[in-house]
């Protein structure tokens, strides 16, 4: 067990390079006019723009989050960090996770509020996470061209029910009498996840009196997230130019689950796992444009989806090659709050 522990993140990659292989190997017959295709390097660009604005919000949430429970962080910091985690997801095993940096290296000055610190991370997973299902609940309620097959149906059900959960959560969060229940407290007693239940309701008493600051940081995550389909959906646009590939609006429907699936930490960054859920949205597109669909339109649909991912993944890894200079400038600072991150009731970074 401990050899499996030591070498994770190596195995982690070596999964997703297989996953990867596979899934370019079972698609090769879709991927043989791709030397053909015309790039609009106009519509990459901007994917990378509007990718990159995203990225800002997100680490103004952060920054609102910190802030917001009296925690001093200056937004260019917040920016430096983000960037940090940027460069986790290319810089390979090893690199501590994102949420364990920006925790710890929040809490070095002000060890007395590491559970602040934390819960601060926390509570911005699950605004992200929130905000992409309901990204796309609300685009469910635009026209679209082609309808929804059964298979997207169920997706949009699943959207709104997280929506709905995660509503609730974040509502019963913001509610003293929850957070100080008999329910609550039992939760504590429990082995091995009772102190960060606890330092995690402790902490979040904070934002119950600035519940203003909560409704902000949710705007702000709902704003990144339709960045980032739209930065997804310009990257379709630049490698399938005229090729029959969802809309827009079925791009902000459709992407939500891949993307959360992806966080999942299966592989690094979600490396294979969005590439073959987009491929499997893709897919599902094409069935409900045209039921009789034959096995290569398939083939060439699920394709598409895989290029598509691999265009939005190269607009991250360049991003991420900045957020490289800012890793190596302070990497000595990263090893340190990496040697120090098990003392933060933080979970491990995606």
């Amino acid at each position: 067990m401990s050899w499996l522990k030591k070498n994770a993140p190596w195995l982690k990659w070596i999964l997703a390079i297989a996953i990867l292989g596979a899934l370019l190997w079972l698609n090769r017959d879709g991927l043989k006019d791709l030397s053909t295709r015309q790039i609009g390097w106009s519509f990459f660009v901007a994917a990378v723009l509007i990718r990159f604005l995203s990225l800002c919000l997100t680490f103004s949430r952060w920054w609102l989050l910190v802030t917001g429970i009296g925690l001093p962080l200056k937004w260019l910091d917040a920016f430096r960090l983000g960037m940090f985690c940027e460069a986790c997801n290319i810089v390979g095993p090893g690199a501590a996770g994102g949420d364990v940096v920006k925790a710890v290296w929040l809490a070095k000055d002000h060890r007395e509020r590491r559970a602040s610190a934390a819960a601060t991370v926390i509570l911005d997973r699950i605004l992200g996470l929130w905000a992409l299902f309901l990204s796309g609940a609300l685009a469910s309620l635009l026209p679209t061209a082609v309808p929804l097959g059964p298979q997207m149906k169920w997706a949009v059900w699943f959207l709104w029910a997280g929506t709905a959960g995660g509503l609730v959560g974040i509502g019963l969060m913001l509610i003293p009498a929850f957070t100080h229940s008999r329910f609550m407290h039992w939760l504590t007693t429990w082995r091995r996840i009772g102190h960060i239940v606890k330092d995690l309701m402790d902490s979040i008493a904070f934002y119950q009196g600035r519940r203003h600051v909560i409704a902000l940081a949710a705007f702000l995550s709902l704003l990144g997230h339709v960045g980032y389909l739209s930065s997804f959906y310009l990257g379709a646009v630049a490698l399938h130019g005229n090729r029959p590939i969802p809309n827009y609006v079925d791009h902000l429907v459709g992407l939500p689950l891949p993307e959360a699936l992806a966080a999942i930490p299966l592989t690094p960054g979600g490396v294979g796992t969005l590439e073959g859920a987009v491929g499997y949205f893709y897919e599902q597109h094409q069935l409900a444009l045209n039921p009789q669909s034959t096995p290569a339109e398939l083939e060439s649909a699920r394709a598409n989806g895989l290029l598509t991912s691999l265009a939005y993944r190269m607009a991250a890894i360049i991003l991420g090659a900045i957020g490289v200079i800012f890793y190596f400038a302070g990497r000595k600072e990263i090893q340190q709050a990496a040697a120090s991150g098990t003392e933060a009731p933080v979970p491990a970074s995606q």
